[in-house]
């Protein structure tokens, strides 16, 4: 740890805190539609399950292409018209760098429609309204629309699904988004991303009272969490034992998980990660699901109970 660093978060020599260290707070500067930003999940989930009393993370909507037009054209002219092809090749080459998984075929069916991301960050920003803590888990689904189901999300109709999806007031949302106010709160957000110099797709900022660090790019969840362990050397995590039970805990929590989260989360390999949901899958308590090349994991649903021809009032064979 620097000096300057290690200065603005150790305690005085010779005194003993009396009340529990001051949270860290992340400011997670993104976009709905940044596919470096989706690789970033297993460390986001890491620090939500193992970090969650004294780690807060706040989405900052970025707006990556208010006008994605001209870099369809530049597509375009580098690939003699097929620009198409250099979108499937760059979503591939991230998808394979992140290991997070991604449909990208399927993904290229809503990409003639993007013609700005500033949409999707508005409509992050609609689902704030309805309080802080509904951001996330928005974005989120978001992000599974999008690169796992291959959604239109840039569609208004789109948008208000999926903030039915997860329980949000669908027409108190759509009024967010009609009357001004959640594109008001994204000016808000873009406004911070000036002031604080931000230009590209992940940036964090880890800030404790006084004292903060910037990190640039894409981070793997053990990369993130060194940075952290730096930053506020006094915060551990929680205690969580790499078992079956904890396991069927964290898709009770989420309803999907990909292998890399779940190795995020425990703090093993991505074959332990397997090993434990396979041996879940095989009593019947997971259901996985391929996804590009990658896996992800949902609780299995159980099986309806065959309806009764008496109470139902129909008459059997």
């Amino acid at each position: 740890m620097s000096a300057a660093l290690a200065s603005a978060v150790r305690s005085a020599p010779g005194v003993v805190p009396q009340e529990p260290p001051a949270s860290v707070q992340v400011l997670w500067y993104t976009d709905p539609i940044n596919v470096w930003c989706w690789g970033c999940e297993p460390a986001i989930r890491r620090i939500q399950v193992r970090y969650a009393d004294a780690v807060r993370v706040t989405a900052v909507m970025g707006g990556l292409f208010e006008d994605f037009t001209p870099v369809r054209e530049n597509w375009a002219r580098m690939s003699g018209g097929k620009w198409q092809d250099s979108v499937l090749a760059f979503l591939t080459a991230v998808a394979a760098h992140h290991r997070m998984p991604m449909d990208v075929p399927l993904m290229m069916a809503s990409v003639n429609d993007l013609v700005s991301t500033w949409p999707s960050c508005i409509a992050v920003k609609a689902a704030g309204l309805q309080g802080s803590g509904r951001e996330l888990p928005y974005l989120r689904r978001f992000r599974e629309a999008m690169y796992i189901e291959g959604r239109n999300t840039t569609a208004r109709g789109v948008q208000v699904q999926i903030a039915s999806e997860i329980g949000l007031d669908a027409p108190a949302f759509e009024r967010a988004l009609e009357d001004g106010r959640a594109e008001a709160a994204f000016h808000k957000d873009l406004d911070l991303c000036r002031s604080r110099s931000v230009t590209g797709f992940p940036t964090f900022e880890l800030l404790r009272e006084a004292a903060t660090v910037r990190l640039d790019g894409w981070q793997p969840w053990d990369a993130f969490e060194e940075a952290l362990n730096e930053f506020a050397p006094d915060l551990h995590p929680r205690p969580m034992d790499a078992t079956a039970e904890n396991v069927r805990g964290l898709l009770r929590r989420y309803p999907r998980l990909a292998t890399l989260e779940v190795a995020a989360i425990l703090g093993v390999t991505d074959d332990e990660a397997e090993i434990l949901l396979e041996d879940l899958e095989a009593e019947g308590s997971v259901n996985r699901r391929e996804v590009g090349a990658g896996l992800f994991w949902e609780p299995a649903r159980p099986a309806l109970a065959p309806a009764d021809p008496q109470k139902s009032g129909t008459v059997g064979p």
